[in-house]
């Protein structure tokens, strides 16, 4: 294995370096992006229960309690929960947008691992052959062991550019598909968050002109 390796010369550099990389990002988005990790159970059953009967201050504490993506947007609507709804969107959707951000951060690192790995290789085999060409030009084709070692340049670095490319492809795609399944779900409960907070001002409102004309 290490002769192999040494056989791909001074283009299994770059390759290794884009190896670490890509396997640093994986292991750092793989603990990120944990489903459990953002999507609270007790976030969720906070935001359920936002309803004119309960006190803002429960929710917001258990978002203190478990920070967090989704923590961060449903403080950035509790915070602006006696503006008028239209605001109260706007920052949630603000808020909604930054946190994604932040989620699929450093997935194009990866994405850009998978595609330069097999270029790297594909560099390597031409230089590979490009030695295997020179040395048939200086020396005619008497210097088989030469020639073989030019050549099993060129097929070890392809070789190795496709062994961290396609895990790399792999894994980018995976990761990508995990950052949107979980910016679905905290769309999905920013708006109804957004919803039983509107909910609450009409039913204040309503509470309150019927207090008033009572009185």
């Amino acid at each position: 294995m290490w002769e192999m390796i040494l056989a791909g010369r001074y283009m299994m550099v770059p390759i290794a370096l884009a190896s670490l990389i890509g396997m640093a990002v994986l292991l750092e988005r793989a603990y990120v992006l944990r489903n459990s990790r953002i999507i609270v159970p007790e976030i969720v059953e906070a935001v359920e229960t936002l309803g004119v009967g309960h006190d803002l201050k429960v929710a917001y504490a258990i978002c203190q309690r478990r920070p967090g993506p989704f923590a961060n947007i449903v403080t950035t609507g509790l915070d602006h929960a006696g503006s008028d709804w239209t605001i109260i969107r706007d920052v949630i959707q603000e808020a909604g947008r930054q946190e994604g951000i932040r989620l699929t951060r450093r997935l194009g690192i990866l994405e850009t691992v998978a595609a330069v790995a097999p270029l790297l290789g594909l560099l390597g085999t031409v230089l590979g052959m490009i030695r295997v060409f020179a040395t048939i030009s200086a020396a005619g084709l008497g210097n088989p062991e030469t020639m073989s070692s030019g050549i099993s340049e060129a097929m070890v670095t392809t070789a190795a550019g496709l062994f961290v490319g396609i895990p790399s492809l792999v894994a980018y795609n995976w990761l990508s598909g995990k950052a949107e399944s979980i910016i679905f779900q905290l769309e999905f409960y920013a708006a109804k968050m957004l919803d039983t907070l509107r909910k609450r001002q009409e039913e204040q409102a309503g509470a309150a002109a019927t207090g008033a004309a009572e009185s």
